[in-house]
């Protein structure tokens, strides 16, 4: 009968014996021993350049009529004023309606996000990890923004 070492206790993928592990290996440059450096391929480079490079320049336009909007609807959020309009004189979208500061709301606060995913998921173009997620967060964020903002009369 051989005598095996027993295999409980392993991490992850690792197959050698419990307890067997090596502690401060290095390489024969003296640096520690690692996982090797991962590198992007060419393909997943150009799909990534693909995304980024049409969402910036679709979402800048869409950033700065945001900030536009967010600008000339900026009095939605103080009120009425001192001379409150009659809807039959000065039309219906006109007047100030509560409503208004919900919708001025509710478009600062995705659209600000929206302009940090964009920066974030160029930032990120280069990187190994997860990059899909930031233009979607990207697209999303910047679409309710200008839905929030069509909504106001």
């Amino acid at each position: 009968m051989v005598d095996r070492p027993s295999l409980v206790g392993r991490s992850g993928d690792d197959e050698r014996p419990a307890g067997d592990h090596d502690v401060g290996v290095t390489t024969v440059d003296g640096r520690p021993e690692g996982p090797e450096p991962v590198t992007i391929r060419a393909r997943t480079r150009a799909l990534r350049l693909g995304v980024a490079i049409p969402l910036a320049i679709v979402s800048f336009p869409f950033l700065l009529l945001g900030a536009f909007n967010l600008i000339w609807w900026s009095p939605a959020l103080t009120g009425p004023g001192p001379n409150p309009c009659d809807p039959a004189v000065d039309g219906w979208g006109a007047c100030w309606r509560p409503e208004q500061r919900t919708f001025w709301i509710v478009a600062a606060a995705v659209g600000l996000p929206g302009a940090v995913c964009l920066v974030i998921s160029l930032i990120r173009l280069p990187r190994t990890r997860r990059w899909w997620p930031w233009p979607i967060a990207t697209a999303a964020l910047l679409f309710s923004c200008h839905f929030a903002l069509t909504q106001i009369p």
